[in-house]
């Protein structure tokens, strides 16, 4: 009877053990559903992408089963983020309606889902504002900060406060929309408060614009400016453009008088912010006068208001000159400056590629008693040699370069030439005013088969397209610690890996080449989104570009020559279509918005939650990076694991690792007693050949002395302590790709968490490390020499006592195999090696020679970068 119940109870084990084992393969599935989604969606987005450079010709029904195929995958992917967590994630499922929502109402042209604000001030608007405010006032929103050139510090109208201020006559208080348009004049009536207070008494600038025609995305429809008498509390309004011979327009409107409110009333800025709105009631109403252009969709517009102080100059850029300027024999930046609007100016011809040198310029004569802004007076003349009059240039040559790095940098922003109005205020600092679409007819020149001819010399080739057109420069490598402000604008930047931490850099850039990253990874998406010409996973890129090399970088062709080659620039500029008319484009590029951004960047700030998911890049990441931690934990979070039927790994070390196949990590056929020839998991073999190397073998018996044995007692207490499945034994989770190892070696604990695949966009090691019997400065040195050895393979490590955290991402699968290895050799070198590092020369040594059996394939510059890394 007894053997009876031995056998059922023997039964029930082997039951439970299975459904645990089969409970198991199907969270790991869902991880690897995670990966394999995460790759189909990327590819659907780099097919929008392509599709927005003009690889694609496209209708609304290729956006509409875009939209439709990206969002049933990216619900899939929360779904299996929960299944595989528990449902710690559910949130993620409101933050894809949301998002979905917001894709709906885009392909159905309704953005008043949009429109929750009227007003903006300009450094709050972002792309996604640009169906609201124009693409104008985006792209100067996203000017990086300078101190010497910067937009005008204004606001934006939006179509929805246009909407309130040209109902506000109209009885629209009545309406079904009245809270909302109330909300929406009180959110105007703070903006314009604020504005006020800024400039004190002074005239206020409007530029209305009509946006997302069916004509033209961006058209002017007035120019006005709006003067305040606060002493006899009027506002009025002269309209600065119109017909050469028109007389301006111009009308005196009273303040609203007895009606306003207690809140409303009051002296000072306050009285002003009341004038400055009914001057823009005035201005909407005339805007609303306007007449429409033919078309399906009704057009809508936006006002932008700042404060117009007296320039010192006034000028445009045309970043491609007018065809017949006289300056314009050879293509350029044309840059014109005048003391004020009707007086004869300068004007002043560029290169558009660094370092912008002055090509031809005409300096104009200045009239009698004429001075600068320095105070300098012109010289003096008679009426019989004018030429004598001319003095000095209205712009001095920095500033003609920093006008010119701006421009082209707006140029690539907006994706299409333009005609750039700013002026230039008496404290030195230029503002921007505005930005048209310029329409310039550019002609073939000379020479426009050069890269055809051979006359283009090509330097290196290779790697995968990040994003079209034509770039050059002299080249700058970068990496991580490169300070944006000191990257030489309109260079080329040379990188080893595609960092997303480059980000900034790449608004300064005429192109970019990396070593190592992929055209699906998050740099790419950015270069992209600013249309910079971009290679990625070129080898030796950094050895082949010399830095301060002059070089033109053809993205299409993943293809670099040396030097300038104008011919290459021009036939870029005359074949791209940077600025579709067709509303078909706009609408993808609105799309695009909620789909390709990633703000999630750093999985480690405690910002990164699933309420901050503002794109759908920014779900698959969080949900990619949430599965790898999970997964990362995966025994700790359910302890008993080893109890499964897993098989003993025979090794020639003291070392036991029991291994759960979870499909494809081990050979067919194998016993439960395992060789290590039988692991076809190709993470976990590539982390036994380095275990099992014997140059990883250290000799050198560790010598205990009583203080090691002293801080050690406390450590040996809590694991006598602990509770047996803690104490458990080494276990390895795998899959053909993946790995997921917790080992347990005397006093230090390390978890790896792998997946290598032939694809580097899903490649990733989590590793960490922590422990030691030495007292505390010991096993510090000793995390030291673990973080620097990562830090020489490009991971992201950091330190914090005696435990190491490290991550590496997008690495290619030679490098990342090559990288595991090095991992099993680590693992055996420091196995009790703390206590021999008695000192930092200690530490240095064994760096040295762990560095020269197992770090040769990550190069010299990686072992360089990896001690200032680390220190």
């Amino acid at each position: 009877m007894r053997r009876w119940w031995r056998g059922l109870g023997a039964d029930r084990r082997t039951a439970r053990q299975e459904v645990d084992f089969w409970r198991l393969q199907a969270l790991f599935n869902n991880f690897k559903r995670i990966l394999s989604l995460n790759n189909a969606i990327l590819e659907d987005m780099a097919k929008m992408e392509r599709a927005l450079g003009g690889e694609y010709i496209f209708d609304r029904a290729f956006l509409e089963s875009s939209v439709s195929n990206i969002a049933h995958r990216v619900h899939h992917v929360v779904y299996s983020l929960n299944a595989l967590t528990g449902n710690r994630h559910v949130g993620l499922y409101d933050r894809y309606q949301d998002i979905r929502t917001l894709l709906d109402d885009i392909l159905a042209d309704n953005i008043r889902t949009l429109a929750d604000e009227a007003v903006l001030p300009l450094r709050a608007i972002g792309w996604e504002h640009e169906s609201l405010v124009g693409m104008d006032l985006v792209c100067l929103a996203a000017l990086p900060a300078s101190s010497r050139i910067v937009p005008m510090d204004g606001l934006a109208v939006t179509a929805e406060g246009i909407r309130a201020l040209e109902l506000a006559d109209a009885g629209g208080a009545d309406s079904d929309q009245g809270p909302r348009l109330a909300e929406a004049r009180s959110a105007l009536r703070e903006q314009l408060r604020r504005l006020a207070t800024a400039q004190p008494g002074g005239p206020v600038a409007v530029v209305a614009s009509r946006i997302d025609g069916d004509e033209s995305p961006l058209q002017e429809m007035g120019a006005f400016l709006l003067g305040l008498d606060l002493d006899r509390r009027e506002v009025s309004l002269v309209r600065q453009d119109g017909p050469a011979d028109a007389v301006a327009e111009r009308m005196v409107l009273a303040d609203p008088g007895p009606d306003r409110t207690e809140e409303e009333d009051g002296e000072g800025e306050c009285s002003a912010a009341e004038l400055l709105l009914h001057g823009l009631e005035r201005i909407a109403q005339l805007v609303g006068e306007t007449p429409a252009p033919a078309g399906p969709h009704p057009a809508k517009s936006a006002l932008f208001v700042h404060p117009q102080p007296p320039p010192m100059l006034t000028g445009t850029i045309r970043t491609r000159p007018l065809p017949g300027n006289p300056l314009a024999a050879e293509d350029g930046l044309m840059v014109e400056a005048a003391p004020f609007p009707e007086a004869p100016g300068d004007c002043f011809l560029l290169r558009r590629t660094h370092p912008f040198e002055l090509l031809r310029s005409h300096i104009a004569a200045r009239p009698a008693g004429h001075r600068f802004a320095d105070n300098r007076p012109a010289s003096a003349a008679s009426a019989e040699q004018p030429h004598l009059r001319r003095g000095s240039a209205l712009v001095e040559p920095g500033l003609l370069r920093d006008l010119a790095e701006t421009a082209m940098l707006l140029e690539r922003l907006f994706g299409a030439p333009l005609e750039i109005r700013w002026q230039l205020g008496s404290d030195g600092v230029c503002r921007l005013a505005r930005l048209l679409p310029l329409a310039c007819g550019l002609e073939p020149g000379p020479g426009q088969g050069a890269a055809e001819s051979g006359e283009a010399v090509p330097v290196c080739q290779g790697g995968q397209t990040g994003q079209s057109g034509v770039g050059a420069g002299p080249v700058v490598h970068v990496d991580e610690t490169t300070d944006p402000e000191t990257f030489v604008a309109g260079a080329v930047a040379v990188a080893r890996y595609a960092s997303p931490d480059l980000t900034p850099i790449l608004q300064r850039a005429a192109a970019l080449v990396t070593e190592f990253g992929s055209a699906a990874g998050h740099l790419a998406t950015v270069a992209r989104e600013l249309r910079l010409p971009s290679i990625f996973g070129l080898p030796d890129a950094l050895d082949l570009l010399p830095p301060g090399t002059e070089v033109t970088v053809d993205g299409g062709e993943t293809t670099i020559y040396g030097g300038i080659v104008e011919a290459m620039l021009r036939l870029d500029a005359m074949g791209m279509e940077l600025t579709p008319q067709d509303r078909e484009y706009r609408m993808l590029r609105r799309l695009l918005r909620f789909i390709l951004p990633l703000h999630l960047l750093y999985p480690q700030l405690p910002d990164c939650t699933a309420e901050n998911c503002r794109s759908f890049h920014d779900i698959i990441h969080f949900c990619h990076e949430r599965a790898v931690e999970e997964l990362a934990h995966f025994q700790e979070r359910r302890p008993g694991l080893d109890t499964l039927r897993t098989r003993l790994l025979e090794l020639d070390l003291p070392l036991d690792i029991r291994v759960l196949d979870v499909g494809g990590g081990i050979r067919p056929g194998s016993d439960l007693r395992l060789r290590p020839d039988r692991i076809e998991s190709a993470p976990f073999a590539a982390f036994l050949e380095g275990l099992t190397d014997p140059r990883a073998r250290n000799p050198e018996v560790p010598s205990l002395g009583l203080r090691d044995i002293l801080a050690g007692v406390p450590r040996s207490m809590g694991l006598l302590a602990a509770p047996v499945d803690a104490l458990g034994a080494n276990l390895a989770i795998v899959g053909g790709e993946y790995l997921n190892l917790s080992l347990r070696l005397g006093y230090h604990f390390s978890v790896i968490d792998a997946y290598l695949g032939e694809d580097a966009s899903r490649n990733h090691v989590y590793f960490r490390f922590v422990g030691g019997l030495a007292d505390p400065e010991r096993r510090g040195r000793r995390a030291r020499f673990v973080a620097q050895v990562l830090a020489a393979m490009e991971f992201k490590t950091s330190v914090k006592g005696d435990l190491v955290v490290a991550r590496l991402k997008l690495m290619e699968p030679d490098l990342l195999r090559a990288a595991l290895l090095a991992l099993g050799a680590l693992t055996a070198f420091t196995r009790q090696q703390d206590i021999n590092m008695r000192s930092e020369a200690d530490s240095a040594q064994r760096f040295a020679a762990f560095a020269a059996d197992f770090l040769l394939p990550f190069g010299a510059r990686g072992l360089r970068e990896a001690g200032d890394e680390v220190s």
